[in-house]
């Protein structure tokens, strides 16, 4: 009795199954989504200051500061603040404000970009050699329509906290750290591209690039080139690293469509700098408020900034110390397989050594698992044998068919089970994507507990049905179901092991999936081998190695030598004749079921006795009638083995696979509003949450269903929550791109300014200004432009097809025009400067100047393949007429290594000065396609605005009121952003 009591906690049974279930589950899931928070701020930042970073993070972000701002300006100059002392107080810290570096590249193969550089690099000297240095790169312009504080403010404070830190004799490094705040990388990473120019470019082999992709929480290691740099995520200095090889191959894929320098670095220049190793570290979560006004300090909520600040401040320093002091550069180029554990330590190996732990497993896993179960059949039939040696009698025999279809029991409900799960999740996504698509924006944890219920019982209930209809009796349930969960994973691991040859490591959680099923298997193998059988759920030996009477006799406790006669039931002698025993010599003797005919005696029962054969077809007698009498056969009790295999099968996967659930659901579920499709969310979460609770079908049939009904309950509450309530709210908001554009009449025209009212008048020059918003079809044609009263009172038209991928752009003609700003008297009403002059056949010169912005535009109606920038003297406009300089040679066109001219040409050049209204003087070319002289180049002329009223910005910045009308009359549930660099682009047509 104490002994049952003491075991009773360990027994195999519904309420044991159900609890342990429930506390593993509970722990995987919690512990995910509490580490998956920002962690406190601890007493001992370790020497940083994370209240300096703080202020220093109020101060930039004010307000938006893109790189055509002035307060793009003003941020510079604070990182200039910051940075001179340093330099000025120790002889081995170095800065540069590079105002020298320009470069011309194509960007994504479609268009030229001339950029002059406004970057700001500081040095620090290392105590050893110069080369081999670390690279530390930001960038501290933002995007018009956000002050820009994850994006990418709190990298930049966290580089000036770092260059403090560094900076002091005492924490002097052994390799060179380059500390580089670069500009314009939100036009295409422009800063990234002239550091290439700059001289202390060649100082350094590693690099790691802050960014920010959401607006705060924790960063993640977006990606990274190789084993060298990841090594230092693995030091110890690194308390609580974030990230996965996943992410990294979704981009070298090309699942994520955005950018980040981390490709410049990487790449290097062609025939003039190596590519760098290195990695991406940037925020991910709460995309819906990212290059928006919430991407503020305030829109990290209550101390969310600092703890966003120290999250990437512990992590840089820890990563950026390692580099810079190890023995080892970090140049390792070995292709890397890593994901972090809870956030505490970061499991790190080469790819290859995880390809060959893979084929051990596919090896090793299957022979063993075959020499298990040989054992348990050799072992089941000698006790089967044994068996047969006892007086029992084999009175029935099945036909062959009926053994086989047996035989199958057990074997294929575990496949049936993951097949009602994938219906189960095509029917739930389709559900979705028919009633409510966009509801994973604004309730993703609420979509993702659906997904998970789902699974759940889609996995469990199957498997119930078919252990109540059609109980196995081969083999017992768990053990039938571990083996097919066992080859299951081995599935899935010849799958990784493919995807490990091609040097994708993404599938590194199969490998502990595949290794926790073959334990389990062999602990099932190793319990059937001790009992000398595979089992069943009849309370029998397995059907497969014993006669009915056995197993009748084994469930009933039938004493062996009993015989059935007709009206009496008695014992027989121990020495009975051979031929009434039917046996001689221990053999089998001849008429084995024959019955026994004797005269009544004095122990001839008096109560009437029945006759009754069982399901196994053995008779027996009752003295109740058979229809009032029913033997159920009880399966053996079983201690302690099932907690092991749930141990090994449940914990480690349901964390990792949680863990990249959650960090995938947080990337995408805000990325709808950006055009992604739903059904790749919806099936992100069908395919995670059938696999993570995949390793509880061995135990399933004993979980009770009261934990389904529970379960169940909540799922249909969710669901009619998810189907029927609003996709978006104000905590998380729609996204609408907006612009503007302005057509001017002439190459030189301008809009007259009224210098008391600060108001346009109606000047003649103007063609039309177009104001766009393009979002998701069905909310920004149904909700928001009927709202916008300059909408109300124009045609509005919609296309499908607009201004971005997969969304609807709405466009109107409005009033209310731009203001370019500015103190240049000699050009106070005028926009644009335009004065094409052709050269010859196939060469012309276009000189474009923009009042009070530093960012212009060409677009040309054919290919041209040659581009020079001219470098004037001053930045006045050329006189008119101004003498045809002579054609530059072709030679002289230079573009950055790797970045060359398409062999096709291009159709755009985009051109970004140093200096405000600055004069560019482009040479462009085209391959001669008629008679000298007889081709026309035509094309349009435009400059970029992105300054407006509501950006606080100075007396000398710009205004754009259709921008501040959308913001002001978008209702509270959606939030603007920029559709391209210029909020306003003003425009007319040339001709040379």
């Amino acid at each position: 009795m104490r002994f049952a009591k003491l075991a009773a906690p360990f027994k195999f049974a519904p309420t044991q199954v159900a609890v342990l279930t429930i506390i593993l589950y509970a722990i995987a899931f919690g512990s995910v989504l509490i580490q998956d928070e920002p962690r406190d701020i601890p007493k001992d930042t370790l020497g940083l200051d994370v209240n300096r970073a703080f202020d220093a993070l109020s101060k930039i972000t004010t307000g938006p500061h893109p790189y055509i701002s002035h307060k793009n300006d003003a941020v510079r100059n604070y990182i200039l603040s910051r940075l001179k002392p340093l330099a000025a107080r120790h002889d081995h810290v170095k800065i540069s404000n590079d105002l020298t570096s320009n470069v011309t590249y194509t960007a994504r193969g479609s268009y030229v970009v001339y950029f002059e550089g406004t970057n700001v690099l500081l040095k620090i000297d290392g105590t050893g050699p110069a080369h081999d240095g670390v690279l530390f790169s930001c960038h501290y312009d933002s995007v018009s329509s956000a002050p820009g504080a994850t994006d990418d403010g709190i990298a930049v404070v966290t580089l000036l906290e770092m260059a403090e830190y560094l900076s002091a004799p005492e924490r002097r490094p052994r390799r060179t750290a380059i500390f580089f705040f670069n500009n314009g990388e939100e036009d295409q990473l422009n800063g990234a591209h002239a550091f290439f120019e700059h001289p202390w470019s060649n100082l350094t082999s590693v690099f790691i690039n802050l960014e920010g992709a959401a607006s705060g929480g924790r960063p993640l290691v977006f990606r990274t080139t190789s084993y060298g740099p990841t090594s230092s995520l693995h030091s110890r200095l690194v308390k609580h690293p974030h990230g996965t090889v996943l992410t990294s191959e979704a981009w070298s894929t090309g699942m994520i469509r955005s950018a980040t320098d981390y490709e410049v670095y990487a790449r290097g220049v062609e025939g003039e700098a190596a590519g760098l190793e290195g990695f991406d570290f940037a925020f991910y979560k709460n995309r819906a408020y990212y290059h928006t006004l919430r991407d503020s300090i305030s829109g990290m909520g209550h101390n969310g900034a600092r703890k966003a600040i120290w999250a990437m401040l512990e992590t840089v320093r820890g990563a950026g110390l390692t580099l810079l002091n190890d023995d080892h550069p970090g140049t390792d180029t070995t292709k890397p397989v890593y994901f972090d554990v809870l956030g505490r330590t970061l499991v790190l190996l080469p790819l290859n050594s995880l390809y060959l732990g893979n084929i051990v497993l596919l090896v090793l896993g299957p022979l063993s698992t075959i020499g298990l179960l040989v054992w348990v059949i050799l072992t089941a039939k000698k006790r089967s044998v044994l068996a047969e040696m006892e007086a029992i009698p084999a009175s029935h025999e099945e036909p062959r068919w009926r053994t086989v279809v047996k035989g199958l029991l057990g074997w294929e409900r575990f496949w049936i089970a993951l097949i009602v799960a994938i219906l189960a999740h095509v029917g739930l996504s389709v559900g979705f994507l028919k009633l409510n698509p966009n509801i994973v924006h604004s309730h993703a944890y609420v979509v993702l507990s659906i997904f998970l219920g789902l699974s759940f019982l889609a996995l469990v209930l199957p498997i119930q049905a078919l252990h109540y209809i059609l109980p196995s009796t081969f083999a017992s349930q768990k053990l039938t179901v571990t083996l097919s969960l066992y080859f299951f994973t081995w599935t899935l691991l010849v799958m990784a092991t493919v995807a490990l040859s091609k040097q994708y490591g993404s599938l590194y959680w199969v490998t502990l999936f595949n290794l926790g099923a073959w334990l389990a298997a062999a602990l099932e193998l190793i319990r059937a081998g001790r009992r000398r059988d595979p089992g069943n759920e009849m309370g029998s030996y397995s059907f497969l190695f014993t006669s009915p009477e056995e197993r009748q006799a084994r469930a009933e406790g039938v004493v062996p030598g009993r015989r059935l006669v007709r009206g009496v039931r008695y014992e027989a002698p121990e020495h009975a004749d051979e031929n009434t025993e039917g046996h001689a010599n221990g053999q089998p003797g001849q008429e084995e079921s024959a019955i026994v005919e004797t005269e009544p005696t004095e122990i001839t029962p008096l109560i009437h006795q029945h006759r009754r054969q069982t399901e196994g077809g053995g008779e027996y007698l009752t003295v109740d009638p058979p229809e009032n009498v029913k033997v159920v056969a009880k399966p053996a009790d079983e201690y302690g083995w099932w907690i092991a295999q749930m141990l090994l099968l449940v914990p480690a996967v349901a964390v990792l696979l949680f863990q990249l659930e959650v960090l995938l659901l947080n990337a995408t579920m805000h990325t709808l509003v950006d055009g992604s499709p739903p059904a790749t969310v919806y099936f992100i979460l069908a395919l995670f949450s059938t696999l993570i609770f995949l390793p509880i079908t061995p135990f399933a049939h004993k979980l009770p269903q009261s934990l389904n009904i529970v379960v169940a309950g909540i799922l249909i509450l969710l669901l009619a929550i998810s189907w029927t309530v609003f996709p978006f709210s104000q905590q998380w908001p729609f996204r609408i791109y907006f612009q503007q554009f302005v057509e001017l009449a002439s190459p030189t025209s301008g809009l007259a300014i009224n210098p008391t009212q600060g108001m346009q008048s109606a000047p003649v020059e103007v063609v039309r200004a177009e104001t766009t918003i393009t979002g998701l079809k069905g909310y920004v044609d149904r909700y928001i432009v009927p709202d916008i009263p300059s909408a109300r009172h124009s045609d509005v038209v919609c296309d499908s097809n607009g201004l971005r991928p997969d969304l609807m752009t709405c466009t109107w003609t409005s009033d209310l025009l731009p203001s370019p700003g500015g103190t240049n008297s000699s050009l106070a009403s005028e926009w644009l400067d335009v004065r094409p002059m052709r050269l010859n056949g196939t060469r012309a010169v276009i000189s474009l100047r923009g009042q009070n912005t530093r960012g212009c535009r060409l677009y040309f109606d054919r290919p041209i393949n040659f581009v020079y920038v001219h470098q004037p003297s001053d930045d006045e406009p050329l006189p008119a007429p101004a003498p045809a300089p002579s054609p530059v040679p072709f030679e002289k066109m230079h573009m950055q290594g790797g970045y060359e001219m398409p062999k096709d040409g291009v159709k755009e050049v985009r051109l970004w000065g140093r200096t405000w209204d600055k004069t560019f003087l482009v040479e462009v070319g085209w391959e001669a396609g008629g008679e000298a002289g007889d081709e026309e180049l035509t094309g349009r002329a435009a400059c970029e605005y992105a300054e407006y009223a509501s950006a606080l910005g100075g007396p000398e910045s710009g205004r754009i009121p259709a921008y501040e009308e959308v913001k002001q009359f978008l209702p509270l549930w959606a939030l603007p952003t920029k559709n391209a660099d210029g909020l306003a682009e003003v425009w007319t047509k040339f001709r040379a």
